[in-house]
């Protein structure tokens, strides 16, 4: 159940409604609304854009699915809880079944009135709320009702931004990253991805089936996008003006909503011109290809990265630059990347890793940043590195990229520092901070999550779990421990992490008790400091099963009280605490510093009192009271006080016969 009314069903899947790598089901309405919905049910390890689902719920007006409800429900089929989103089921079926389905080929009027002219409203709408859709594509689209003359624009948020995008969709940077690493992007990939829309349509299908990836990149790059894509492709003059504008490579010069509106209000405007790179008076020549600008030499480095590790040691990449290109800034910044290699310590494979990324970024300032098997955009490197987490390989090279400073050093390449560059930079610097800290509650794990703000907790213990606000982790825990499932601590590096990273209150002194691997007792202090810290920050007030969990890792030391009578009040408060659930109150009564010096200094008392009796009876068991000479000594002394006894009594004998 959704919202205590909506009904999942788990049995009733609709595969005509899911998205790539999310399923889709029947809900119904337990108040008995008459519209058809359905639920998309998203992945435990991969974020949906929460950031934009208030935002998209307002577009009701717009002719596109938006979410209705969402939240996190128990998924039976998973035994785990699932993030969902409910949403009306459109009308009709898919415009297009799949990326390499195939269609009768539109009429230019058809695609006019069809799709450009309600699509132009999101995007003007989007653009107004600075957003981005990311998923508009071909095979996105539904038809609104089964006369198929309108159409709706589907889901964009069950999973990260333009991840599911087919790459040809994509401008050219977009296109060589890897799906999960191109970022939310802005309102001119949107008008891209609608350009390429268009030409689907028009065409019945992928225009560039024929080609692979590379080959699509390296025309785009070489002829430009509307080239590359278009090809033969017969179309009219005001088409072609109008995907001249929008398949622009210059984000800057591309159609925005504006100038699509007055197009489809019959103004027409320049024609946009293909802003090619700079043509080579003479080829390079790389893995037996030759190359006639920097942008196709770099995306082939970048891609075949073991043969291009020593090509910019050789001085002809440089002199190429500087005397076939003409390009004396390009060919100084190769220098320098160079010379810094040259000078840098550590193992040569690193050093020729980090120099061809730099020279990479010197021939095509405007790819995204790449380094070994890893192509992503700025915007895109953190939820990148969230998507490929429990990947090693991967993790580690993205790891290396925080290390080497990439991210800092491809916003220095960039002609305009913009204040989107800007904010990415600091978010790139705290990443490389948090990584360098390799204790827990920093480290990698506190760079995922500080740098993916809506990003699930991917600790092992709350696989069967969806927490992605702080708010949600003593609840999780809470089931948790109500199952049993209390065999392991109830913090590891993630959830320190995790909690590290959405904390507004310091959690030093629990971040250090649990980076200590040598007293397990000071760890699980750390533990239960970490989450009462929470639970004062957050809630829920209330969580005996995971008090009672906490409790029980530090029995010992409540039991390390010397004090018998102490240590069995103390086990007994500490039981009736845990079972009101409040952490706070536990840690008050284990952590308190004069109970424990009492009892330190009761044992210490106890202690000199034990040795002084043992010494006396030492002393007694050596003959203390029987030698001769203390035989002797107190003879004297008894004589002594017994004579003056006699002596006394003798006086007064005296005195009183005297007087009588």
């Amino acid at each position: 159940m959704l919202a205590d009314r909506y009904r999942l069903h788990p049995s009733e899947p609709l595969p005509d409604f899911g998205s790539p790598g999310v399923q889709a089901f029947a809900v119904s309405d337990e108040r008995g609304t008459s519209k058809s919905l359905f639920a998309l049910v998203c992945r435990q390890d991969i974020a949906p854009r929460t950031d934009v689902l208030a935002q998209f719920s307002r577009f009701h007006r717009l002719p596109m699915l938006i979410p209705l409800r969402h939240g996190v429900v128990h998924w039976p089929p998973a035994r785990a809880r699932r993030f969902v989103i409910l949403m009306r089921q459109p009308g009709g079926e898919r415009v297009l079944a799949g990326p390499d389905a195939k269609i009768e080929p539109w009429r230019e009027d058809r695609v006019t009135r069809s799709v450009m002219r309600p699509l132009v409203q999101i995007l003007k709408e989007l653009a107004d709320r600075v957003v981005t859709h990311r998923a508009i594509r071909a095979e996105n689209l539904f038809y609104s009702d089964p006369s198929n003359e309108s159409v709706v624009l589907g889901e964009c948020f069950s999973g990260p931004p333009a991840m599911a995008q087919p790459y040809y969709y994509e401008p050219i940077d977009g296109s060589m990253a890897l799906p999960e690493g191109r970022g939310p992007g802005s309102p001119a990939d949107d008008m891209y991805a609608l350009g390429v829309t268009v030409l689907v349509l028009l065409c019945g299908g992928n225009p560039v089936a024929d080609l692979d990836q590379d080959e699509v990149i390296e025309e785009k790059i070489s002829r430009g996008s509307y080239a590359a894509l278009v090809r033969d492709t017969r179309l009219s003059l005001p088409m072609v003006e109008a995907l001249r504008g929008m398949l622009c490579d210059d984000p800057g010069q591309r159609w925005r909503f504006q100038d699509l509106q007055m197009w489809l209000n019959g103004r027409h405007l320049s024609p946009k011109q293909a802003l090619l790179p700079p043509k080579a008076a003479r080829a390079f020549v790389f893995d037996g290809a030759e190359y006639l600008n920097a942008p196709a030499l770099s995306h082939a480095l970048g891609r075949k990265w073991d043969q291009g590790l020593s090509v910019p040691r050789e001085p002809d990449m440089e002199r190429w630059v500087r005397r076939s290109l003409g390009d004396e800034q390009r060919a100084a910044a190769i220098r320098q990347a160079t010379q810094s290699a040259a000078g840098a310590g550590g193992e040569r494979n690193s050093a020729d890793d980090r120099l061809l990324a730099r020279v990479l970024m010197s021939l095509d300032e405007n790819a995204p940043i790449r380094y070994k098997s890893v192509c992503v955009r700025l915007e895109g490197l953190a939820q990148a590195l969230a998507v490929n987490f429990h990947d090693e390989e991967k993790r580690q090279t993205f790891i290396e990229i925080f290390d080497h400073r990439l991210p800092q050093l491809w916003v220095e390449h960039q002609p305009v520092l913009s204040p989107d560059l800007a904010i990415l930079r600091r978010i790139c610097d705290t990443a490389a901070i948090n990584i360098s800290k390799q204790r827990m509650g920093y480290s990698q794990e506190r760079a995922l999550y500080a740098a993916n703000p809506s990003w699930p907790c991917q600790s092992p213990l709350l696989k069967s779990d969806y927490v992605a606000e702080l708010e949600d982790l003593l609840l999780a825990l809470e089931r948790l421990a109500a199952q049993g499932k209390t065999e392991r601590s109830p913090v590891d590096r993630h959830i320190a992490g995790f909690v590290g990273a959405k904390m507004k209150a310091s959690i030093e002194r629990s971040l250090s008790e649990l980076d200590n691997k040598d007293d397990p007792m000071v760890f699980n202090l750390g533990v239960l400091r970490l989450l009462a810290a929470v639970q004062r920050s957050v809630g829920p007030p209330q969580t005996p099963y995971l008090a009672a969990w906490c409790a029980a890792l530090l029995k010992p030391l409540v039991e390390g009280f010397h004090n018998r009578t102490r240590c069995e009040q103390m086990a007994d408060m500490a039981e009736q605490l845990a079972a009101k659930g409040n952490l706070t109150s536990l840690l008050a009564l284990i952590d308190d510093g004069d109970r424990k010096a009492a009892d330190d200094q009761g044992f210490e008392q106890a202690k000199a009192d034990f040795a002084a009796l043992v010494e006396q009876a030492n002393w007694l068991r050596d003959g203390g009271m029987t030698s001769p000479a203390i035989v002797r000594r107190h003879a004297r002394e008894a004589s002594s006080i017994i004579s003056s006894v006699i002596a006394g009594v003798a006086v007064l004998g005296i005195t009183l016969a005297s007087v009588l």
